[in-house]
């Protein structure tokens, strides 16, 4: 492990025991570890008996922040940097962290692990060579419905929240049609729960059922034989 490295470790999304050997071996050989909630992150660290130094760091984090953590490394030390779950950089807000780390000529080393978008698309019965990744889109169903128009011929996953998914499928059905989907739900955790079908069948069990966890979202938007 070098002392200038900044280690960007992938956590559980949901279940605890998904956590990796390298990535504990990590966690508990570094200096300092910077996450988005030191509460979450607490419970994982916890779980498994470490005890280290943290950093708050999120989206609101002031400048300072952000100087500490390059200073640290800066002087020698090695930090860890977690988000509340799965990989960091992949829709929060990390990117600033790292990007400040390669300007300063230190190294950062990727410690891969749980990915929300990988078991969806494992999960999804979707035949596919290759993807694009979206992430969340905007809460506003205009903008949602344009960034629709212009999708076609790929698989596309996105993520979404419980007070939105039901929108969101509804504007996918009329700008996209009834198209091939899965939705999956708190993937990992007890209640883990994929909706295979056409658009229409998964928007109509979810409102059935309710909406609720967090969802990863599949679209096969390829012209059907």
């Amino acid at each position: 492990m070098s002392a200038t490295d900044l280690y960007v470790i992938s956590t559980p999304i949901g279940n605890l025991e998904d956590i990796t050997l390298r990535a504990l071996e990590t966690l508990k050989s570094v200096d300092y570890i910077a996450c988005e909630d030191t509460r979450v992150t607490l419970k994982l660290l916890n779980r498994y008996g470490i005890r280290k130094p943290l950093i708050s760091f999120h989206s609101k984090s002031k400048p300072e922040i952000l100087n500490r953590i390059r200073r640290i490394i800066a002087e020698g030390h090695s930090v860890a940097y977690v988000t509340d779950s799965g990989t960091p950089l992949v829709s929060d807000p990390g990117g600033m962290l790292v990007h400040s780390i390669v300007e300063d000529g230190g190294g950062v080393v990727p410690v891969p692990g749980p990915s929300a978008v990988h078991a969806a698309l494992v999960a999804s019965g979707i035949q596919f060579s290759e993807y694009t990744f979206i992430g969340f889109t905007s809460n506003k169903s205009a903008r949602r419905r344009k960034k629709f128009a212009g999708l076609a011929g790929s698989v596309f996953v996105f993520y979404e929240s419980p007070h939105r998914i039901v929108g969101f499928l509804a504007d996918v059905y009329d700008m996209l049609g009834d198209i091939p989907c899965t939705v999956s739900r708190e993937i990992t955790k007890k209640f883990e729960t994929h909706y295979r079908g056409r658009v229409s069948e998964v928007l109509m069990r979810i409102e059935k059922e309710g909406p609720r966890g967090e969802y990863t979202v599949v679209l096969d938007t390829r012209k059907q034989e």
